[in-house]
């Protein structure tokens, strides 16, 4: 059987935040490995869709450096980051790509896989004002799941820890929980989550509760089931 390896890259911190008054952010890239390896850094915009999908794009919104680093065992350096633009009015999100390059004189292996590794750091540049605001928006019983919509119309992302959803009877005893991890909400964007609840116990669900751990607290909502026919059949 073959076997697979790859470098050990640690990147420090794991989440990187411009502010106004600061010109720039240090983040520190590690070889953990026992060979010499060659790295790249590369810098996108950040999008993504309500089921947390993202789409980066290639931009010259930040600058950094160096974006080529060959990195000895054990060795540590820094990549400088920065924003020359002035602050807007909502918080701008990025992606810095940090990914191992294929050796120059590649060994042979004969039974070998190299996996390049890849680390994905995000950034952040704050806006103007900063308005931390998060809220369900949806929390209901609809065709056998829980279906709850977050929405963030503050002008700062938050961070959801965990997402748990229950279903409680006509006196309120607990029939089901379902619980999911959670992911970024950027500015003005809404995540969705869909949860299948079994056609038996879905038929006694009255109310619907939702409690959501953020990095900025906890948000709790509790909802009536007025769902025509919520249950599948």
């Amino acid at each position: 059987m073959g076997t697979a390896s790859a470098a050990e890259l640690d990147v420090s911190p794991v989440r990187l935040e411009l502010d106004s008054g600061t010109r720039g952010v240090v983040m520190n890239v590690r070889n953990k490995g026992t060979e010499t390896t060659r790295f790249q850094a590369s810098v996108y915009s950040w999008v993504q869709d309500e089921e947390g999908r993202m789409s980066l794009a290639p931009t010259q919104d930040l600058f950094f450096f160096p974006s080529l680093l060959t990195l000895e065992p054990g060795e540590s350096r820094p990549i400088r980051v920065g924003s020359s633009s002035a602050p807007q009015e909502t918080e701008r999100s990025f992606r810095i790509v940090v990914e191992e390059l294929p050796p120059l004189q590649p060994t042979t292996q004969a039974t070998g896989l190299n996996v390049l590794t890849r680390v994905s750091i995000p950034v952040f540049v704050a806006p103007k004002k900063k308005t931390i605001q998060g809220q369900i928006e949806e929390a209901v019983l609809r065709e056998s799941k829980f279906h709850v919509r977050v929405k963030n119309p503050g002008t700062v992302n938050f961070f959801i820890r965990n997402l748990r959803v229950r279903g409680l009877d006509e006196k309120g005893k607990r029939l089901v929980e379902q619980e999911e991890p959670g992911w970024y909400v950027l500015a003005g964007d809404s995540q969705v989550y869909a949860m299948d609840v079994a056609g038996k116990t879905c038929r006694k669900v009255r109310t619907v509760e939702v409690e959501m751990e953020t990095d900025q607290g906890v948000l709790r909502q509790t909802s009536p089931v007025t769902t025509p026919s919520p249950c599948a059949r």
